[in-house]
């Protein structure tokens, strides 16, 4: 909930009302048009429909494609196995087609799959995975990995994770989900509060603001093992943490000072430093994908708005320039554009903006929308959503379209995290 420290700023920043307007940004992308079938022997037929559904939901969920109707099939899997006819194909729009053979070795289950782009009579891709017994799951997902990188020479991000906070009455737990909402389970329970989760580059550990009674703190908390360990719990403010691509630092809020400035953590050392010196309140910092950069929200120029610093010499500046209040960056793991929250008249909306602060565009409004966090090839958004009191995690694809909830109606759910 990166809103939390950016409260402070409209303390020094109420915007008049007016009518909200937003120009949401729609890219005119068409998703591939994709054929996908699946054969098995008769006695896998459980993992074949498993594996059939799970790659199907992986591809269409990401907006990137559109799966076709088997019913529209000139030819059978059997038949299309032996010889593709490329005709067929193209009468019914597949821009891409995806077969895949299962068979059993021993106790591992093995895919082999091939990928033909039926407009240029070619085929893309051939390859064989092989999963663990019980991991047809993680099999489905590295399929669809492949298929996506393949129709479009970007990584898939079907193997991932998410986090995200589950407020029940006082206390919050931290939910741990595969990002097609699978394999559901709580690992921490019952904090106080609790805010921010970051993951590690490696994923196996998580950084998060907490809170003792009323004093905030930040936490390392191991994944595996449930351990937390305190690293910044200074008087005042302790906030908004975010660990480096490499993960030697942690950059966060801290207020001890005397004034909310932007420090970094030597998680080697265990020694704090501090990076901005500015009277205006630096908060929410982000880094780039190379190491970098860390762009952060402040009111150094009279509205909140987003700036970047160069550690290298200390360099700042200012990247958006669009609106009067724009706050809670998140760099995208492409290292091209920045998403962030802006507001106008009350209205909240997602957007994002290039790096060196060009094209902003707003994806989505409406709501109180706070939290953004990108999938690791940069092609989706996370973000949390409050309509009528009642809050939950969606997606949208970073070009525009329309937004999912990925959690249900029933229970409270926010600052998301997508893992590396």
């Amino acid at each position: 909930m990166r809103f939390l420290l950016i409260a402070l700023l409209t303390l020094f920043f109420m915007p008049p009302v007016q009518a909200a307007e937003f120009d949401i940004y729609q890219s005119g992308f068409k998703p591939l048009h994709l054929a996908w079938m699946v054969a098995a022997p008769t006695d896998e037929s459980d993992a074949k429909q498993l594996i059939h559904d799970v790659v199907r939901h992986d591809l269409n969920s990401s907006r990137s494609f559109s799966t076709l109707d088997p019913l529209s099939f000139l030819d059978n899997i059997e038949g299309t196995l032996k010889h593709v006819e490329y005709a067929d194909w193209r009468i019914i729009g597949a821009d891409i087609l995806a077969v895949c053979q299962l068979k059993r070795s021993g106790k591992r289950l093995q895919a082999q799959v091939q990928v033909y782009d039926p407009f240029r009579s070619k085929l893309l891709s051939r390859f064989q995975l092989t999963a663990a017994p019980k991991s047809e799951r993680t099999l489905a997902h590295a399929i669809a990995n492949r298929i996506y990188q393949t129709a479009t020479g970007i990584p898939g991000y079907f193997n991932s994770h998410i986090l995200y906070v589950r407020k029940h009455g006082d206390l919050a737990d931290l939910i741990y989900m595969d990002q097609d909402g699978a394999n559901k389970q709580t690992v921490g329970r019952n904090f106080t509060l609790l805010l921010s989760p970051d993951w590690s580059p490696n994923n196996q550990r998580v950084a998060l603001n907490t809170y003792v009674g009323d004093r905030p703190r930040l936490e390392i908390f191991d994944l595996a093992t449930g351990r937390r360990r305190t690293f910044g719990a200074f008087k005042g403010l302790n906030s908004t943490p975010e660990w480096s691509p490499d993960g030697h630092f942690i950059a966060a809020a801290l207020s001890y000072t005397g004034n909310t400035e932007i420090h970094l953590y030597n998680t080697r050392t265990k020694k704090w430093r501090q990076l901005t010196h500015n009277p205006a309140i630096d908060t929410t910092p982000t880094w780039s994908p190379d190491g970098k950069w860390i762009a952060f929200t402040s009111d150094r120029n009279g509205t909140p708005q987003i700036y970047r610093i160069r550690l290298s010499d200390g360099e700042v500046q200012r990247v958006t320039h669009s609106g009067s209040y724009n706050t809670s960056p998140s760099w995208s793991p492409r290292g091209d554009r920045i998403a962030l929250i802006a507001r106008k008249s009350w209205e909240y909306a997602l957007a994002t903006v290039r790096a060196d602060g060009g094209d902003l565009r707003y994806l989505v409004t409406t709501g109180h929308i706070e939290s953004p966090s990108w999938s690791p090839n940069g092609q989706m958004l996370l973000f949390s959503r409050e309509v009528k009191g009642v809050r939950r995690v969606y997606r949208i694809p970073s070009w525009g379209g329309r937004m999912e909830a990925i959690t249900g109606p029933g229970k409270d759910a926010s600052d998301p995290a997508w893992s590396h």
